[in-house]
């Protein structure tokens, strides 16, 4: 059985570029060279999953050409705890003190504006997916399922298969935590068991 699941790889908002929207954030120069690097460290897929955000669709294209396979969109995306609407056209750095102060209250329920995600949102769509994924395994004893997500879906999934957990602040906390410190790179991957 393999199913891996693999971050996007660098896009214009990991290097502090202004941004549009979350669905629409492309690749940079590097972010696609690094796609392309993924065509000769991953298996052939037999079937291939990405988000509904641009940069897993492109972070997968050279194995989609190679394997000839149409992907299969799923609610994967990113943790948008932060609105569109709020976010367009800022950086990182601009957005920095609405992000402190949303994981400063640590509010499971909290949603910040309209078009924004609750975090207690947030987890029910990670343990949908790993429920997802358990159901799969036995389909992918002898062929490979690729899954191209997100650095904050993977990290609260990951953190959910290496120990179950309730939904609760201090898992949010913690949750912010790995993602400050042990953060999935550009188009790192692991091996979902």
């Amino acid at each position: 059985m393999s199913i891996y699941l693999i971050r996007h790889a660098q896009s214009l908002g990991n290097v502090n570029g202004k941004t549009e929207s979350h669905a629409s954030i492309p690749l940079t120069e590097y972010g696609h060279e690094q796609a392309q690097k993924l065509v000769d460290v991953l298996p052939p897929a037999k079937q291939i999953f990405i988000s509904p955000f641009l940069r897993t669709r492109l972070t997968a294209e050279p194995i989609l050409l190679r394997d000839q396979i149409t992907p299969q969109v799923l609610d994967i995306q990113e943790f948008s705890y932060l609105s569109d609407t709020r976010c367009k056209n800022t950086t990182l750095e601009e957005r920095k003190p609405w992000v402190d102060d949303y994981w400063n209250q640590a509010d499971v329920n909290l949603v910040t504006s309209k078009g924004a995600e609750s975090f207690a949102n947030f987890y029910q769509r990670v343990t949908d997916f790993i429920v997802h994924l358990d159901s799969l395994k036995a389909h992918y004893q002898h062929d490979h399922l690729l899954v191209f997500s997100h650095g904050q879906f993977l990290q609260l999934l990951k953190m959910l298969v290496e120990q179950k957990r309730e939904l609760s602040s201090q898992l949010m906390r913690d949750f912010r935590y790995a993602l400050l410190n042990h953060q999935l790179d550009n188009t790192e991957f692991f091996i979902f068991k």
